[in-house]
């Protein structure tokens, strides 16, 4: 049948200009600019294994929002930026992601006194701060900073999951040795006063002693710790502190267990090896969890690594605790579009009292000082564990759960004026 030329004209004319419309439609939804995030680390230096390694994990964070279309129809850019673990680097880092980039984010892992340094610069600029690893309990406590988010551990949460564990053993003498900078003297504070809560009356801290930050001789320490004959050595040590520690303990004659906040990490391990055997560690996310959604976490991480890296040893295909910021940047991303914003003013309204279901179960931000609420788990590192496949080393066995009432710090003891 011939369309009549009266009738056939219109159409064309009106199909053109539909074709037009969204082609340009089309064009700008695919033009919108994206939403900038920064990510500041140690990427290089004695500690830039770790920030590699957290730099990796949100890489994967990232490409995982991307693929579900991004937040508020627009993908999300990442920005790397080496704060050589310093705190005036890193706030220049942070002005500069901000002022050059509209970077709308800024995330931190390493370094608490990077951390707060960053927590304050956050709020003059008005952006998110993603706190993924600093734990030093004044950043959420006393010195509160309200555009700062925390999706790890407190020093006092982690330091209660050991102590609750370590006061159910028979074991009685404890050492603490830290690094001394502000997290190292954190970690002895919070661990003294929470094993003072649970601890049994045969239990006892027989000393403690801080090391000079990326130190290679400890055997002054380890003479002094084994004066005390210590059962236990309770560290927060990491990056190259935390397998040089040990290691060097082993050497010089300890026979103590180590009670760890880091040893996780398959990095530390592979560098700890046997000297890490029987160790106890704790933290809000270990790979050894048999969550679904952890099984499904690590086969896809897996997968995506060895795509991505496959030049980077195998022991990286192990998940440590920086997984923690694949979680946080998902929960990031369901307060943006409960805010329907990138405003930090919307965000901060939109993300207290909220929760989020990720891999270790349901967590629940805190309003009143944005610390995340969750449970907690230890494990002790053993010859025979579910990755005996990929790590030719001791790593971690089956997770003992200590639930998140247990561990978490009460309102009016975290130093918050805002917390009662």
């Amino acid at each position: 049948m011939k369309m009549h030329k009266s009738i056939a004209c219109p159409v064309i004319a009106i199909t053109i200009i539909l074709a037009v419309i969204l082609g340009v439609a089309g064009s700008a939804l695919a033009q919108k600019p994206p939403i900038v995030v920064a990510l500041i680390e140690p990427l290089s230096g004695p500690f830039k294994d770790v920030g590699t390694e957290v730099a990796a994990f949100v890489e994967y964070g990232v490409e995982q929002v991307n693929a579900k279309g991004g937040l508020l129809g627009r993908q999300v850019k990442l920005i790397q930026l080496d704060n050589q673990m310093k705190p005036d680097i890193a706030v220049r880092m942070a002005r500069k992601a901000v002022l050059e980039s509209g970077a709308k984010v800024i995330m931190s892992h390493t370094n608490s006194a990077v951390g707060l340094a960053l927590s304050k610069v956050a709020v003059e600029l008005n952006v998110i701060h993603l706190i993924f690893h600093n734990e030093a309990d004044e950043i959420t406590g006393s010195e509160f900073q309200p555009n700062s988010f925390r999706v790890c551990l407190s020093t006092s949460m982690h330091s209660g999951i050991l102590a609750n564990y370590f006061a159910q053993t028979a074991h009685k003498r404890f050492y603490l040795l830290n690094q001394d900078y502000a997290f190292g003297h954190a970690v002895s504070d919070s661990f003294k006063k929470a094993f003072l809560k649970v601890k049994k009356a045969d239990q006892e801290i027989v000393g403690e002693d801080f090391h000079p930050m990326s130190t290679k001789d400890f055997g002054p320490y380890v003479t002094k710790a084994l004066a005390a004959k210590p059962d236990v050595v309770i560290t927060g040590n990491f990056g190259p502190d935390l397998p040089g520690l040990m290691k060097q303990a082993r050497g010089l004659g300890m026979k103590a267990i180590f009670g760890s906040y880091y040893l996780d990490n398959s990095t530390y391990m592979n560098q700890a090896r046997e000297a890490g055997l029987g160790a106890v560690t704790a933290e809000l996310y270990l790979a050894s969890l048999k969550t679904k959604k952890n099984q499904e976490f690590i086969k896809a991480w897996q997968a995506w690594f060895k795509k991505h890296y496959a030049d980077r040893p195998s022991f990286y295909l192990v998940p440590s605790s920086v997984a923690l910021s694949v979680d946080g940047l998902a929960f990031l991303g369901e307060a943006v579009k409960k805010a329907g914003s990138t405003d930090a003013n919307k965000i901060i309204k939109a993300w207290e009292g909220m929760s989020f279901e990720g891999v270790t179960g349901k967590v629940t931000m805190r309003a009143c000082d944005h610390q995340i609420q969750t449970p907690g788990y230890v494990a002790v590192m053993q010859p025979s564990h579910a990755f005996k496949s990929i790590l030719d080393f001791p790593f971690l066995g089956d997770p003992i759960a200590i639930p998140a009432e247990i561990i978490s710090v009460a309102p009016k003891d975290t130093g918050n004026p805002r917390c009662k």
